[in-house]
């Protein structure tokens, strides 16, 4: 160990480990073609995000991301991000560290298995850990973005495939009358939902869905989110939130909602520590 892995490093241990935990659970619990997903979402979005990145900045060398993927297989889990750190340490910046190295890692490791140098499980765990070393970094992503002076801005969507829309839309209309500007996102799929939503990279982002069957469909989409938006706070309401008292650790949700006025001083919360984060940077 490094000693890298600590709260002084600006690395958000909690947050890096609940995402750890959401691939082990998917491994231990879903079938092998939902962590097969998972696993392709974190490649296929961190993918995209590279493309735009070369054109700036160009590749990472070779050589940095072979080492990099071989950590991210290794034994012990923290190597991969102590490595991730000491790069941000000698003056990487957050964004080529998740655009440049961790996309590449990714890209290689979705090549290796395809070439049958790996197998799916070693791929689940290589991209489980890119997932979780980018939650990590969110801290400092936030640290390095700006605030836009509309922060008052969430959007609201029904997860895909949800048909019960009608309390996000009531949501979304008692938050605007309260002063928050909201956008509302309903009957879309999961492609145009992490498309629309990326697109505006929103500070907030409320998630609804009325039953356990859609937890799969709400980590997908959460995965991908995180991926296009890692500054974004994620909140989860709806039916599924009295449902399911474990929705957090299985979707890797900020938080778990139940009635509005909570939602409404979660929301309040998260923008006053990203303003005050945003004061003392």
């Amino acid at each position: 160990m490094t000693g890298n892995l600590n709260e002084s490093s600006g690395l958000d241990r909690t947050a890096l480990d609940r995402a750890n935990d959401l691939f082990r659970s998917g491994r231990a619990t879903l079938p092998q073609e939902a962590v097969h997903a998972l696993a392709q979402e974190v490649i296929a979005r961190l993918d995209q995000r590279n493309k735009e990145t070369l054109r700036v900045e160009g590749p990472v060398p070779q050589a940095e991301i072979d080492a990099l993927c071989v950590d991210l297989l290794a034994a012990d889990e923290n190597v991969a991000t102590d490595r991730i750190m000491r790069a941000h340490d000698s003056g990487v910046s957050i964004e080529r560290l998740y655009f440049g190295y961790l996309a590449q890692a990714a890209r290689q490791l979705g090549e290796m298995w395809e070439d049958d140098e790996a197998s799916l499980l070693e791929v689940a765990i290589g991209t489980g850990r890119i997932y979780a070393i980018m939650r990590g970094l969110r801290r400092l992503f936030c640290a390095e973005s700006v605030v836009l002076p509309d922060e008052f801005r969430a959007v609201f969507a029904a997860s895909p495939g949800e048909t019960h829309t009608l309390g996000v839309t009531m949501a979304a209309d008692q938050m605007r009358r309260r002063g928050w500007q909201i956008d509302l996102k309903v009957g879309m799929s999961h492609e145009e939902l992490v498309d629309s939503i990326s697109h505006r990279q929103y500070p907030i982002i409320g998630l609804s869905a009325s039953c356990t069957s859609m937890i799969f469909a709400l980590s997908r989409l959460i995965v991908a989110l995180r991926i296009r938006n890692p500054g974004a706070w994620i909140m989860i309401s709806g039916k599924i939130a009295d449902l399911e008292p474990d929705l957090m650790t299985l979707t890797d949700a900020d938080a778990v909602v139940k009635d509005l006025p909570e939602a409404e001083v979660q929301m309040q919360n998260r923008l006053q520590a990203r303003l005050q984060a945003q004061r003392r940077g």
